[in-house]
């Protein structure tokens, strides 16, 4: 498919390429006492969970997906996390699946349709692609695919299993882009990146999906209550265990790096502004052959 290769470039293989370099820079630098576990958010759902509430919702995306859906409607979340989005969504519509992998991720997804007291939303424990996919008027993903190798099987998944419209909500850079500076002051060396919504969108067009990007204003991604707080979640983004000459290191990047905010939180110097939201209407492929 040498016209859908834009500029000569096989966007799959680049998304892989992409994704296994910045592994495997983070697997050279990890500490080797670094915690392992089979559940990535094992110990970290609950400070990710607390982190998420700090956003006000909703946000830019959210506003954006609204005027799309209807009262009928059924909303397929896939990757929903803690479930910051659920309550708005249940709201709006007649039913949410939320799709969630991390057994952690789902104890703080179950407790917010408790807290919210919706009835009208359907947790599945699966990773994406489902083989047997719930059908869904809308399908949408937010700040997902970062971590997805084979984007091509993601994203025709929810070209198979939505009617009416396909979202993903993402950075135009990886979220965690603001944390280099701090990643390079203790490791020595730039930090790779990851895909975000440009090579998502040019995916998308390998594949045939007719997706079109737009951007929407964003506040902080990213701040922490205190320094202390950032310092627990900087170690685990750098791969290390508690040391006191390595933390006095990562101590004097926050100081370089953070800066305090209007509510007292501390967040990055510089952050992105916009964010990118991918979308399509599936069955509506260009003829291209997947991969």
């Amino acid at each position: 498919m040498p016209e859908l290769m834009a500029g000569g470039y096989d966007w799959l293989e680049t998304w892989r390429r992409m994704y296994d370099q910045e592994r495997a820079q983070g697997e050279a630098v990890m500490d080797p006492a670094f915690g392992r576990s089979a559940d990535y958010w094992a110990h970290r759902a609950g400070r990710f969970a607390a982190a998420a509430r700090r956003h006000p919702q909703p946000d830019s995306s959210m506003e954006w997906l609204f005027p799309h859906l209807r009262p009928d409607d059924t909303v397929l979340d896939i990757g929903a996390g803690t479930g910051r989005y659920l309550p708005h969504l249940a709201r709006r519509v007649a039913h949410v699946v939320a799709v969630e992998p991390s057994p952690a991720m789902r104890a703080e997804l179950e407790a917010t349709v408790t807290e919210a007291g919706l009835s009208n939303v359907t947790i599945i424990a699966s990773t994406w692609p489902m083989e047997d996919p719930p059908a869904a008027d809308v399908a949408f993903s937010a700040h997902v695919v970062y971590g997805v190798r084979e984007i091509g099987p993601f994203l025709e998944g929810m070209d198979r299993a939505a009617r009416r419209l396909c979202v993903l909500f993402l950075g135009l850079r990886h979220p965690t882009s603001a944390l280099k500076p701090v990643w390079e002051r203790v490791h020595g060396q730039p930090r790779l990146p990851l895909p975000a919504a440009l090579e998502t969108l040019c995916a998308c067009h390998q594949l045939g999906l007719p997706a079109r990007l737009e951007l929407a204003p964003i506040a902080t991604m990213m701040r922490y209550a205190n320094a202390e707080e950032a310092l627990l979640d900087l170690r685990d983004r750098l791969r290390l265990t508690p040391n006191p000459e390595r933390d006095v290191l990562i101590r004097a990047a926050i100081a370089e790096v953070f800066v305090p905010t209007d509510d007292g939180m501390l967040a990055p110097r510089e952050q992105q502004r916009y964010g990118g939201i991918v979308w399509w209407e599936p069955g509506t492929r260009t003829g291209a052959m997947s991969l």
